[in-house]
Formats: C-alpha cells, sequence, structure tokens
C-alpha cells in the first residue's frame, strides 16, 4: 500500500491553512542573521533562483533527494542543496527554472515531476539571491544522469528522519567567505545540510509534522 499518497492529502490539508513560512526559516537561521517578517520590502537588485523539494516513495518510506555541492571558489562550495539554481532569461516563470535546473543536475525529466505547491521564498545574503523553493512528487524515482561537473553526490533522505531530535544539532561551518560560523542543522549521514535548504526543509518538516 503507497504510503505516498495519504502524504500528498495531508500535504494539501496543511496548505489551506496557510504555510509555515519565515517562522519555520527562522528555526534554522545562521548565528548573527534576523528575519524579520517584513524583510523583503527591504531588498532590492536580487538576483532570482528556484530550487524542486522532490519527494519519492522507495520500500514504503518517504525520501527527500538532495546534492551535494562540489568544493569550488564560491559561496556555497560543498554544502548540501536541493536541485536548482538561477533563473535564466529563457525561462518564463520560476517554476520553469526549478525544472530546467532539476534535469539538468540529476536528470529529471519536468513531465516525471507532480507539483504540489510553490513554498515560502527566502533570501540568501551572501550570494544575493532569493530562492523560490517548489514542492513536488515523483510516483517512481527514475534513473537519475548526475551533472558530474555541478553534483558529487546524491542523497536519499527519509522524511520520518527529519522529526528525530538527533537529527537536528548546532554545528561549525566553514564558508568559503568569512569566519567559522554557528548554525543549526540537520544531520545526516555525517552531513551538514544547513542555511537556506536547511531553511527551506525546516518549512516542509513544520507543514508535514504540524499539529
Amino acid at each position: 500500500m503507497s504510503v505516498l499518497k495519504p502524504l500528498i492529502e495531508k500535504i494539501n490539508k496543511e496548505i489551506n491553512q496557510g504555510l509555515p513560512g519565515i517562522k519555520a526559516h527562522r528555526l534554522m537561521l545562521p548565528e548573527g542573521r534576523s528575519m524579520p517578517d517584513d524583510y523583503w520590502k527591504f531588498l532590492k537588485d536580487y538576483k532570482q533562483s528556484a530550487v524542486m523539494l522532490l519527494l519519492y516513495e522507495e520500500q514504503n518510506h518517504i525520501n527527500i533527494l538532495l546534492t551535494e555541492r562540489h568544493q569550488y571558489a564560491g559561496n556555497h562550495s560543498g554544502q548540501i542543496s536541493l536541485p536548482g539554481g538561477k533563473k535564466d532569461v529563457q525561462d518564463l516563470s520560476l517554476l520553469d527554472t526549478a525544472l530546467r535546473e532539476t534535469y539538468e543536475e540529476i536528470g529529471i525529466l519536468s513531465s516525471e515531476i507532480n507539483l504540489i505547491t510553490a513554498m515560502t521564498p527566502l533570501y540568501i545574503p551572501v550570494s544575493n539571491f532569493s530562492v523560490q523553493p517548489f514542492l513536488g512528487y515523483l510516483e517512481k524515482l527514475p534513473q537519475l544522469n548526475i551533472n558530474q561537473h555541478e553534483v558529487k553526490e546524491i542523497l536519499s533522505v527519509p522524511i520520518d528522519y527529519l522529526s528525530k531530535p538527533s537529527t537536528k544539532k548546532i554545528c561549525t561551518v566553514h564558508p568559503y567567505s568569512g569566519s567559522p560560523l554557528k548554525v543549526p542543522s540537520y544531520n545526516f549521514q555525517n552531513k551538514i545540510i544547513w542555511g537556506a535548504t536547511a531553511m527551506i526543509i525546516s518549512e516542509f518538516e513544520n507543514l508535514i509534522f504540524r499539529t
């Protein structure tokens, strides 16, 4: 019996009550950053990007697909991310951006992705990007085709893992630019998931486990 369909039904019911939004983002906010309710009105001239949080079922467990970036000379070097990237001029919408980038990074066709909802956008100060997350699911996990230039590894994280207290830790990370930073994070198989990715996952976690 599928466990994914009941979850999708639950998510759709929760969405009708409103997304957790900024309150959930704040739970994974790195030290030294603030996020007031109206922070968007103070931002301008930022770049646009989009990511896709994808769910799929495997052996009666529901997983999230994440990617690990290669080490490079840049602000997001080596980080755990959701498939996605910068909006290109040919993208008609940010959803098009998320779908295109997902295909380019891990080889999943847009026709294989069932969109559930757009999630709450957030801003990344260090790279001056706004990020529009989308939530979708796969009927089944297709053969993945990793873009070796952009993606080092693909991670499949069971969503039940997100609710375990041992998953969340305060960790010290070493950003490409700047001093070591203490951040709230999810920890999975010795990988630290922090920053914007953790904030987006936090909204998803609070959506599905909201009581």
